[in-house]
């Protein structure tokens, strides 16, 4: 399908600004995140015993960067999916774009959604509403896939106690959490997108919104997405050799991945999270983390961060090449 034309009025061509208070607030975040990431790495290497890092199974290293680099994919395709009913953009400009956008919410800024407008706005000519209702439609997706995820998790806790299938009932109860909310999420955006000024604002998103299966296969998407975390983090456990079943290692995953959406950043937060749930699933008390959970916390991130960082330089290349011949053509003087 082609987008639809361009309208002025319908969809205004300049791209959304950050306001000061959201970059004031989000370099905030990024301090407080340092910090948190240095108080747990202090509390992993301070006095942690690191035979077990030095000596990890070069299997699992892979494995990690592996999964990763499928997370990114997942991402990248539900991106694909999502825009399919309004129109068609090439799957690997998708991967590239998704590369990019990862890469650069390790700024002190999180630019991963205004790196999006720049690229799709200024390349592809998409008008700045349907970019806003795109982002917004894998955003209702990704938070019902979410409340799917976080209610198996949760189940499966009394599962594993009574039946002793925790991981297996958690991954069940997820994708059928999954599909329950998206089935909602579906009923919910089919009603608001009829609403007068909802409609007007749309741009075009509204064929995206209308389309049952796409809305179903991104959230699906984000099931899969999650399910490589919970691999890096099992991979991460098994190199350090924690005392985590399965079980565990999903709910340890879960807290990442939620605090993955953090607004106010990246670092910190998401390691410190992790490490906190995990410490607690293994019996500690109070507010402080063991090293060995502190280890866990970093090795899936950096798990993370081995593919994410040369993937989205690659990306992130390929795309400001893209913007940046996309700008001379729009400034080289019109010939007959």
């Amino acid at each position: 399908m082609t987008p639809p034309a361009p309208n002025d009025h319908a969809m205004p061509s300049h791209r959304p600004a950050l306001s000061a208070a959201r970059i004031v607030t989000q370099i905030v975040g990024f301090a407080v995140g340092a910090a948190l990431l240095v108080w747990c790495m202090v509390k992993a290497f301070g006095s942690a015993d690191l035979d077990r890092l030095r000596h990890a199974d070069p299997r699992l290293v892979a494995t990690m960067i592996g999964v990763s680099a499928l997370s990114m994919l997942c991402a990248g395709t539900a991106f694909w999916i999502a825009l399919r009913p309004a129109m068609s953009i090439p799957w690997g400009v998708h991967q590239a774009v998704n590369a990019m956008a990862t890469l650069v919410n390790y700024a002190p800024v999180r630019l991963g959604v205004p790196s999006r407008f720049v690229y799709h706005m200024g390349v592809d000519r998409l008008g700045a509403w349907l970019v806003a209702g795109w982002v917004a439609t894998v955003g209702a997706c990704t938070l019902s896939a979410l409340v799917g995820m976080t209610c198996g998790a949760l189940l499966g806790v009394g599962a594993s106690e009574l039946l002793g299938l925790g991981a297996i009932a958690s991954m069940v109860i997820g994708m059928a959490g999954v599909v329950a909310t998206t089935e909602a999420c579906v009923r919910l955006v089919g009603l608001v997108r009829h609403v007068p000024i909802v409609s007007r604002k749309l741009g075009g998103a509204e064929t995206m919104l209308a389309s049952r299966t796409s809305l179903r296969l991104v959230a699906a998407m984000r099931f899969a997405d999650f399910s490589m975390y919970a691999a890096r983090a099992w991979c991460a456990g098994r190199i350090l050799d924690l005392p985590l079943d399965a079980q565990q290692i999903l709910l340890v995953a879960l807290a990442g991945y939620i605090m993955n959406y953090n607004p106010l950043g990246r670092f910190g937060f998401r390691e410190a999270t992790m490490a906190f749930v995990a410490s607690r699933l293994a019996g500690e008390t109070g507010l402080d983390v063991g090293a060995a959970f502190a280890q866990l916390a970093l090795v899936e991130s950096a798990g993370e961060a081995l593919a994410s960082i040369p993937l989205g330089s690659v990306g992130g290349s390929w795309c400001g090449l893209r913007i940046l011949r996309s700008r001379r053509a729009q400034r080289a003087p019109k010939t007959a």
